[in-house]
């Protein structure tokens, strides 16, 4: 590991613990233990195992994307990669989405410029979906959820937006210039510059699969089976507890919407969304600080001890593939 590694990793690390310890200082360890020994055991392994179901469905949308740029990558790897990235989310967050992609790129033999483009474009399909999950919650309980989302969601977005609209438009324009002169050129001489403009063709190629696709109402579909799964998982946590299992449709969309909001926050291993889906819960249902604590670890440690068994198997299996096999990827 790099040393900017290191530091990255250091850095995230004392960010969570200061979000756990501003959240849960005063948690009563003894009333936790009481009330996940109450808990319905079946809805937090049903929670645990459709986060399975959403990356295999993640890697099913991942292949549509490569499909129309001639790359069909096989669907154990795929999803072998994708949860490996979470893996490695856990301990530097985004750095995930570059793993998965040099994975995949060298068991099936696809540039990695054009999987990160793929990857961009899947975020951005992911923020559009968040965006219809928030909507369908303020429309369900405006009253209850317009002040917190807007203090904890809507403002920091805003503070954040116009960076990364200038850094996405800089990338997208840069890609188009680059792959225009690319194409432009017979033969480029295998310069620093032309491989610079390789790569940006190669990553414009990936952004733009959205517009190739040969099976957009299976994309949708995926692309809503995804998040219905993010839903169930989330519904069968408040499923489980005696002080929640009375709170409905509603209740679970806004409760995915405080998880999605400490995804935003930069620490390691998921650590402010366990942290907000506590803070959410406490602040709209008036959960006392203890109920809202216990949903919120439970919500976060099964998620995690889920990504800690099954990313562990993958990437020892990426990593395996990727030692052994050499064999070029099949193209359409």
């Amino acid at each position: 590991m790099s040393r900017q590694s290191v530091i990255k990793f250091l850095v995230f690390t004392v960010v969570g613990a200061l979000v756990l310890y501003y959240v849960f200082k005063g948690f009563n360890t003894d009333d936790f233990l009481a009330q996940l020994e109450e808990s319905n055991k079946f809805y937090v392994f049903l929670s645990v195992s459709l986060g399975v179901v959403a990356v295999l469905i993640r890697a099913m949308r991942w292949r549509i994307l490569l499909k129309p740029l001639g790359f069909n990558a096989k669907l154990s790897n795929a999803y072998h990669s994708c949860m490996s990235g979470y893996l490695v989310n856990l301990g530097i967050p985004r750095a995930g989405e570059l793993s998965r992609c040099a994975l995949l790129s060298k068991s099936d033999n696809i540039p990695a410029n054009i999987l990160i483009g793929t990857v961009v474009t899947e975020r951005i399909i992911d923020v559009l979906m968040l965006g219809l999950v928030l909507a369908l919650s303020l429309v369900l309980q405006f009253d209850l959820l317009f002040n917190f989302v807007n203090v904890n969601l809507l403002i920091p977005i805003s503070q954040k937006l116009s960076f990364n609209v200038i850094l996405i438009t800089v990338l997208i324009i840069l890609a188009i210039i680059f792959s225009y002169k690319a194409y432009k050129k017979k033969r480029p001489v295998k310069t620093k510059s032309n491989k610079l403009k390789e790569f940006f063709a190669g990553f414009s190629n990936g952004l733009n699969s959205i517009t190739k696709l040969q099976q957009p109402i299976l994309f949708i579909v995926y692309s809503i089976g995804i998040w219905v799964c993010y839903f169930l998982m989330t519904f069968f946590i408040l499923k489980a507890f005696v002080f929640t299992e009375m709170l409905g449709v509603g209740a679970a969309l806004s409760t995915l919407v405080f998880s999605s909001i400490g995804v935003i926050i930069p620490a390691p291993a998921g650590t402010a969304t366990m942290a907000t889906v506590s803070k959410g819960l406490e602040e709209i249902y008036a959960l006392t600080h203890q109920q809202s604590d216990a949903v919120g670890i439970v919500l976060f440690f099964s998620n995690v001890i889920m990504i800690l068994l099954a990313g562990t198997v993958s990437f020892i299996i990426m990593a395996y593939k990727t030692r052994t096999s050499n064999a070029p990827s099949k193209n359409i």
